[in-house]
Parts: C-alpha cells; sequence; structure tokens
C-alpha cells in the first residue's frame, strides 16, 4: 500500500512539473482534452428526408428541365480603390453545364469569349495564356446555379455546418456595417472541376464554398481561394487569394429564382459588378455556337 501511494504521488509531481512548461502544458492539452468536431460527429443524428443542397434547389425551381440560359445586362469594372475604370454590355449564353459564350461590347468594340466544354477561347487569338484561359472560365462560376449543375455532374458534395456573419463587406456604392440581425447560413463545399486534366495542363478545379441564408434558402455568395498563377493551383504554398461572389436583388424569371446583381471580389476589393437586365431559359442553342471560332 505504502509503495502504490508513493508511486502515484511520484506520478502526479511529474504531471505537475510537466504543467508548468509550454511543451508540458501542449502535451497535457492533447492527451486530456476532447475536440468538439469529434463529440458533435458522434452525436449527430443520420440525415433523414431532402439534403441542404436539394432544398435549396427547390427553393431556387431548378430542375433537370432547365438545359440552357441567355443573360443579359451589364458589367462595371473597378480599380484597386474602388473607383470606376469602364463599363460594358454584355450577352451570356450558357448551355449546362460547361459551354459558354460571352459577348462583351464596349462602344463601339465588341469582344466575343468562349468555353467548348473545357476548352477556353477567345476571338482573334489562336493561343491563350494559362490566366487569360483562368479568366474566361471564371464565367461559369459567377452563377448560383452552379451548384446545380456541378453536383448533378457528379462533383464531390459536403455539408460544412453553419456560419454567422455580423457584417456586410465594403464596397465602391456602401460602406462597411454591422448588420442589425447577424444573418446565420448554411455552409455547402462543392469541388468545381471545369477543365479537365489533359497531361498538359493541371486543370481549373477549386473547393467552392456555398453560403445559403437559413431562413429564406435563397445563395447569399460563393467563395474559394484562386491561385495567383494557374499553373500551380494544386501545388502546396503556391500563393492564393480570397475570391468571392455576392448574389443580390433576387427575382423569379422564367420560373427560376436569379440574382439580378452579381458582386465579384479578389482580395477583399471588388473587381466588377453586373447588374442583370433579362433571363430566359431553354432556348435554341446548337453546339456550334460554342465552338472556337479560331480553329
Amino acid at each position: 500500500m505504502r509503495k502504490r501511494f508513493w508511486i502515484t504521488g511520484v506520478v502526479v509531481c511529474l504531471l505537475g512539473v510537466a504543467a508548468l512548461s509550454r511543451p508540458g502544458r501542449a502535451a497535457l492539452t492533447r492527451i486530456f482534452s476532447t475536440e468538439k468536431s469529434e463529440v458533435t460527429a458522434e452525436a449527430a443524428a443520420p440525415q433523414s428526408g431532402q439534403d441542404i443542397e436539394q432544398r435549396v434547389r427547390a427553393r431556387h425551381g431548378w430542375n433537370a428541365s432547365l438545359q440552357n440560359s441567355v443573360i443579359t445586362g451589364e458589367v462595371t469594372y473597378y480599380d484597386r480603390e474602388g473607383q470606376t475604370r469602364g463599363q460594358a454590355n454584355f450577352t451570356i449564353y450558357r448551355k449546362y453545364p460547361n459551354r459558354l459564350r460571352v459577348v462583351i461590347e464596349r462602344g463601339t468594340s465588341v469582344e466575343t469569349i468562349g468555353i467548348d466544354q473545357d476548352q477556353a477561347w477567345s476571338t482573334g487569338s489562336r493561343s491563350l495564356s494559362e490566366a487569360e484561359a483562368r479568366d474566361i472560365r471564371a464565367w461559369l462560376r459567377l452563377w448560383p446555379e452552379r451548384l446545380f449543375s456541378s453536383r448533378d455532374s457528379g462533383a464531390a458534395y459536403k455539408e460544412a455546418g453553419q456560419r454567422v456573419e455580423e457584417t456586410r463587406p465594403a464596397s465602391p456604392w456602401q460602406e462597411s456595417a454591422r448588420l442589425n440581425q447577424p444573418a446565420v447560413l448554411e455552409q455547402i463545399e462543392i469541388a468545381d472541376t471545369i477543365s479537365a486534366p489533359d497531361g498538359q495542363r493541371a486543370g481549373d478545379r477549386r473547393s467552392v464554398y456555398y453560403y445559403i441564408d437559413s431562413e429564406s434558402l435563397l445563395i447569399k455568395s460563393a467563395r474559394w481561394m484562386e491561385p495567383d498563377d494557374p499553373r500551380r493551383a494544386d501545388e502546396l504554398g503556391s500563393a492564393k487569394m480570397d475570391l468571392r461572389v455576392d448574389f443580390g436583388n433576387w427575382l423569379q424569371q422564367g420560373g427560376v429564382m436569379w440574382p439580378m446583381e452579381i458582386v465579384r471580389w479578389l482580395g477583399g476589393r471588388v473587381e466588377y459588378r453586373i447588374q442583370v437586365s433579362e433571363v430566359k431559359v431553354n432556348q435554341t442553342m446548337a453546339d456550334s455556337l460554342f465552338a472556337n471560332p479560331n480553329r
């Protein structure tokens, strides 16, 4: 009995000494603490009924009969100080999931860009840099229904819990301000792939988070990390910036909810703002509309 008591006392003393040192405190924390996420995961009840994406899809009126869309509107570009640096009118033709044609009119100048499946192109350019191709493919991720078309294409899907936002972001036309009531958002993560690897390119893959308003079930924003160098997108430690797309002013057109205002941010600053004037769905579109005209 005395020997057992003596051993116990030594152990207690050693633990006390370990607790006084920083490494010791860290070790004891690892030994005795319990991760909250593990407890939550073990206690989580099995899911029943529709998942979040399915409920959001129903709220937006999205279904398998929607094959394409034509969107017209105006885009305003901003510099790094938030000053307007130009405007243009646009028409976007999309055939889901990955065919795209964008006609951009700046006065008398007209530029046409597009994607035929995963191959980006621009009129007058027989070859594009990786950065130019990346910027063209980015037009696909500007739209909230990318969530639905990505999942329909078999993209990996995960519900990532709730997020609470207490302030709205600053922008060139309004100041940052605290919300009267914090917004509770549901998070959905999608493995979004636009261009498949072909042995020469790494492919355009992003883990995109969609934030859903818990009450309205409308998609409020999408966020992902955008690499500075698209050729190093999959490399660990490569430089990346936070990219955010906000969706607002929702209206129903063609039986589907569409955001009539879209704002794209990069590194905490606004790049451009889109104001949609009209949306048409299920128009007659041949695949040749999206073919590279330079071939």
